[in-house]
C-alpha cells in the first residue's frame, strides 16, 4: 500500500520530521504500507540538502521512500494513495474527501492566524479525517523522575500550580466523554447524589446527557480556575455545584454520596501511600450498602494512538509497581509563538504511570486498611462490609476498576 503526506506550499518541518521518524515508518510498515511519497515543500529536515534533480528515493524502516519539493498539481498522487496525510489546509482536505480517501491531518501550529485546527477538528467530529500532531505521530519516551521531597509539597509545583496556568489550553482539549464512563454514569439509579473527586473541567457533571437531571454530581478539584470553568460545564449553561478541596481531605461525613468517580487523578498523587490513601476516601464518601465507585488511571501500556511513549525500546516493562514519569503539556497561542523568539512554554507534569494489576492491588490495600472485605459478599467469611471489583479492566492507554460497595446487616455465616 502508498501513503502520500504533503506540506503544500508551506514550511513544516515538524511534520516532515515527523514522517520520516524510526517509530511512524515502523507503523506505518506494521499497517501493510510499503511505499511513502513526501511532497516536503521547503521544509527544513535532515535529508532536504540530498535532493537533487527535485527528488530523492531512499529506503528506510522497510518502506521505498520518495521525496521532492513541489509539483503543479498533487491530483495524480491523491488518486494514488491508500493514505493521505496532510497539513490541515482547506483545500487539501476538500481535494483528498472528494476523492473518498483515508485522511490524516496534522495542524500546522507556526501559521499565524490559521484555522486550521477549527476546520480540522469540526471535520472529525463528522467523523470525515483524523486529527493529529506531530508529537503524536512520533512519540517520545517520557522522562523518569525520582520524588525525593516532601509529596505534598512536590505535588503543589509539579502538579496544581500547573494546571492552574494551563487550565483554559487544557480545558479545550477536555470535552468527549469516554464510553465506558459514560455508561457507569447512564447506569446510576434516578435520585442519586454523587462526588466527581478530580472534575477537572467539570465535562462528566452534565452526565447523563440523556436525562441530565435525574443524577447530581458535586465537581471536587484543586485548581481553582478548572472550577470556574466546571461551574458552567454543559451546554445548558446550568450552574454546577463545584468544590474546591483535595482528594485526600475530608470535605463530607462518611457515605454521604451514592457514588464516586475519579478520573484520571489518583496518578497525580506522588507515594504510593497517598494513592492508597485516595481510594480509601472514595470508600468511605460512599454508602456502605449500595456506594458505586469508578476510578481512570493513567497506564505504562499505551496504545498506537498515544502521543505518549512511558517504555523505551529497550527498557525491561517488568515493573509491577508503575513508573514515575514527567508529561510535558505545551502551552502555546498562534500570536505568541511568533511574537516570542523563545518559544511555547513548556510545564513539566508528574505522572504515575500505572502498571498491569497496579490499580486493583491498591483497592485491595486501600481495603484492608479500612478493616473491609474485597470480593463478592457471599464469599466473606470474616467482613460485614466490602467493596466488589465488578470491572478491571484498560481502555486507550487508561487502566480503570468499577466497585460496588456492600454491607451485611445480619450474623456472618
Amino acid at each position: 500500500m502508498l501513503a502520500f503526506a504533503t506540506v503544500g506550499s508551506t514550511q513544516f518541518d515538524s511534520l516532515v520530521q515527523a514522517i520520516l521518524s524510526p517509530s511512524v515508518l515502523s507503523t506505518l510498515r506494521r499497517k501493510g504500507y510499503h511505499q511513502l511519497i513526501v511532497q516536503c515543500g521547503n521544509s527544513n529536515f535532515e535529508l532536504a540538502s540530498s535532493i537533487s534533480g527535485g527528488q530523492l528515493n531512499i529506503e528506510k524502516e522497510g518502506i521505498d521512500i520518495e521525496l521532492w519539493k513541489f509539483k503543479p498539481t498533487l491530483q495524480n498522487e491523491y488518486e494514488k494513495a491508500d493514505l493521505v496525510i496532510s497539513h490541515a489546509g482547506s483545500g487539501t482536505i476538500l481535494d483528498v474527501l472528494r476523492l473518498g480517501k483515508p485522511l490524516l491531518t496534522v495542524v500546522n501550529p507556526t501559521l499565524l492566524d490559521n484555522h486550521q485546527q477549527e476546520l480540522a477538528s469540526a471535520l472529525a467530529e463528522l467523523g470525515h479525517l483524523q486529527v493529529s500532531n506531530v508529537v503524536i505521530m512520533a512519540p517520545r519516551v517520557l522522562e523518569s523522575v525520582l520524588v525525593s521531597e516532601d509529596a505534598q509539597s512536590y505535588e503543589n509545583e509539579n502538579v496544581h500550580a500547573i494546571y492552574d496556568e494551563i487550565a483554559s489550553h487544557f480545558s479545550s482539549t477536555r470535552y468527549k466523554p469516554w464510553p465506558v464512563i459514560s455508561a457507569f454514569m447512564s447506569s446510576l439509579s434516578t435520585g442519586w447524589v454523587g462526588l466527581d473527586a478530580g472534575t477537572g473541567n467539570g465535562k462528566y457533571l452534565p452526565l447523563p446527557l440523556d436525562r441530565p437531571t435525574d443524577i447530581f454530581t458535586v465537581g471536587l478539584d484543586r485548581s481553582i480556575k478548572l472550577l470556574r470553568i466546571a461551574r458552567i460545564a454543559g451546554e445548558s449553561q446550568q450552574i454546577r455545584e463545584v468544590v474546591w478541596g483535595d482528594i485526600l481531605g475530608h470535605g463530607w461525613r462518611s457515605g454521604v454520596f451514592d457514588y464516586a468517580i475519579s478520573i484520571a487523578t489518583i496518578h497525580h498523587l506522588a507515594t504510593h501511600e497517598r494513592r492508597i490513601q485516595a481510594i480509601q476516601r472514595l470508600i468511605k464518601s460512599v454508602s456502605p450498602r449500595h456506594g458505586r465507585i469508578l476510578i481512570y488511571v493513567w497506564a505504562i501500556e499505551q496504545d498506537e494512538l498515544s502521543k505518549r511513549k512511558v517504555i523505551a525500546d529497550d527498557e525491561s516493562n517488568s515493573n509491577k509497581k508503575g513508573k514515575d514519569v514527567i508529561v510535558p503539556w505545551i502551552l502555546a497561542s498562534q500570536k505568541d509563538a511568533h511574537k516570542d523568539s523563545t518559544g511555547p512554554q513548556v510545564f513539566n507534569r508528574y505522572y504515575h504511570m500505572f502498571a498491569k494489576g497496579e490499580l486493583s492491588g491498591l483497592v485491595h490495600d486501600a481495603a484492608r486498611g479500612l478493616g473491609i472485605g474485597v470480593g463478592p459478599p457471599h464469599e466473606s467469611l470474616s467482613s460485614k462490609r466490602g467493596v466488589e471489583i465488578i470491572q478491571d479492566d484498560w481502555e486507550r492507554s487508561n487502566y480503570y476498576v468499577e466497585l460496588k460497595c456492600w454491607e451485611i446487616s445480619g450474623p456472618l455465616n
